[in-house]
């Protein structure tokens, strides 16, 4: 196609795809296509051992998610993806980077960083909130989606997550800290003997905000514990949120998630 209209007056020029599906599942994706000026977006499918590899790549990922139609709040961004589909034992695993990037707008990101003052004050200076870099591991077995473990480094800011969503029932449970002056708190990991205790998990500090995200997809609900933020680096996991179990698939793939908390 010369030109595709998309959802929120974007436009994706000299759009080629091939894609082959198999009942609800595709077996090849192959596609590229030009967001305006250097943008670009690709797809493509390639066989490895029982299964293959999908991997894809934007240099503005914000354009592309709302040329679908997806998420509106997201400015700039590249962005990689690399999923491999295990079709024999019927499992997918996968990597997401993002860089340079930025949240306008984001009433439920607000909700979060507005605990703390600091980030009170970089929101009110336009409700736009820029980070460095995400990062994000996951996994889905059936109807489960697994959050193994991810980060967020705005500089300032940053934060983890990680828990389930359930595709069938369209609901998150998630849990993460949020990190206030980010890269200051994370000095505290790489002290000697009382880096652990003082930094708690990779990727957290010294000081920082639990929170939980759960309900349905279209409308999740937030939960925050201020207090958490008075318990310092390893005590803080006393204030976290659980991520609950409502079934046996659910506990079956959170158990992941539990054994890297322990370790």
């Amino acid at each position: 196609l010369d030109r595709a209209l998309g959802f929120y007056k974007t436009t994706a020029y000299d759009l080629s795809s091939h894609i082959v599906f198999k009942g609800a599942d595709f077996t090849r994706v192959d596609l590229q296509t030009s967001l305006g000026n250097t943008n670009v977006a690709s797809i493509a499918t390639n066989p490895v051992p029982n299964g293959r590899l999908m991997s894809a790549a934007t240099n503005d990922l914000g354009t592309l998610l709302r040329f679908i139609g997806l998420y509106s709040r997201l400015l700039n961004g590249e962005a990689s993806l690399a999923l491999t589909i295990d079709t024999k034992d019927k499992r997918n695993s996968g990597e997401f980077k993002l860089t340079d990037f930025s949240l306008v707008d984001e009433d439920k990101v607000a909700q979060v960083l507005g605990n703390h003052r600091d980030s009170r004050e970089l929101i009110e200076r336009g409700n736009r909130v820029n980070f460095r870099e995400a990062h994000l591991k996951f996994s889905r077995q059936g109807e489960v989606i697994t959050v193994e473990e991810s980060s967020l480094d705005g500089g300032t800011i940053g934060g983890t997550l990680r828990g389930a969503i359930y595709t069938n029932s369209r609901q998150y449970d998630l849990v993460g800290t949020y990190i206030p002056l980010f890269g200051l708190n994370n000095i505290f990991q790489k002290l000697p003997l009382l880096g652990r205790i003082l930094g708690g998990r990779d990727g957290e500090g010294l000081i920082g905000v639990t929170f939980a995200i759960r309900g349905e997809l279209d409308n999740p609900q937030f939960a925050i514990n201020p207090a958490s933020i008075l318990a310092p680096g390893v005590f803080r996991q006393l204030f976290e949120f659980r991520a609950q179990r409502g079934d046996e698939a659910a506990k079956k793939a959170l158990e992941a998630v539990d054994a890297g908390q322990t370790n």
